[in-house]
């Protein structure tokens, strides 16, 4: 539903978070003071004070564990990408081991299923929708290298290799194409907007001067930045910093100047 907001820079949504709490702190403390049993008063100024410390300790520590979680959701998906490019690579160096005309005769199509997946598969997959070649170039790839026949020993190695090489690939797609949908639960934002709904509610019943406003302004607009933060984290595929192909790219490369 928010989604737009990835086609905005990342410094601008960490902006926008920062400025929208800020700018909600500014202003609901004079809203608040309108109602009945709400007004401000300095007899219990010291006591809202004190609550509303652990509270801001309590929402920065959830929306630290929600960062993290996001963070590790990045750093699992870069790591999957990097681990299929890698195999990729592996299946082609075993077709140069295995030293045979039938063998060469396969590494272009390995690197014409890599380059289906950067060219083809990757803007579909963002798209959710399938591709089609890169289907048709892994099933080629696939029926060519079980078509092979090893003699017994070095070769029958290799061959066995290759097999492990190749399935651990499909896997890695299939947990690449799976992982377009990583993002963080919804539980996780429903906690982190109830934490930051009590904290500006707390906040508000503490009489305004412009000393308090600007100090809970700079406190909401750190909260307000880690939750933006955390918003660009949540989409590994999307934004300034998504994970882009670059690994897949690279192990292209080194199979064309490893044919040369």
């Amino acid at each position: 539903m928010i989604d737009w907001l990835y086609a905005l820079p990342e410094i601008a949504i960490v902006a926008l978070g920062a400025a929208i709490l800020a700018a909600i702190i500014a202003w609901l403390p004079r809203l608040v003071g309108r109602i009945p049993g709400l007004a401000h008063a300095d007899a219990n100024t010291e006591f809202v004070i004190r609550m509303q410390a652990p509270l801001f300790t309590m929402t920065a520590l959830v929306l630290t564990f929600t960062l993290v979680e996001a963070e590790r959701n990045f750093r699992q998906v870069d790591s999957d990408l990097t681990a299929e490019a890698s195999q990729l690579n592996q299946i082609d160096r075993l077709l140069t081991r295995y030293d045979a005309p039938a063998a060469t005769v396969l590494r272009p199509l390995v690197r014409a299923y890599a380059q289906s997946i950067v060219t083809d598969e990757w803007p579909r997959m963002l798209a959710g929708k399938p591709s089609q070649p890169t289907n048709l170039a892994y099933s080629e790839l696939s029926r060519a290298i079980m078509a092979l026949d090893p003699v017994p020993g070095r070769q029958s190695l290799i061959f066995g290799e290759l097999l492990k090489s190749l399935d651990a690939a499909a896997e890695s797609r299939d947990r690449r194409l799976a992982n377009v949908r990583v993002r963080l639960p919804a539980i996780y934002w429903v906690v982190i907007l109830f934490g930051a709904l009590m904290l500006l509610f707390v906040s508000s019943t503490i009489g305004p001067t412009r000393l308090r406003t600007a100090v809970l302004g700079a406190q909401l607009a750190v909260l307000g930045a880690f939750i933006g933060f955390t918003f660009i984290m949540d989409a590994p595929f999307v934004g300034e910093s998504a994970v882009q192909p670059v690994a897949l790219s690279k192990a292209i490369q080194s199979m064309e100047a490893r044919a040369k």
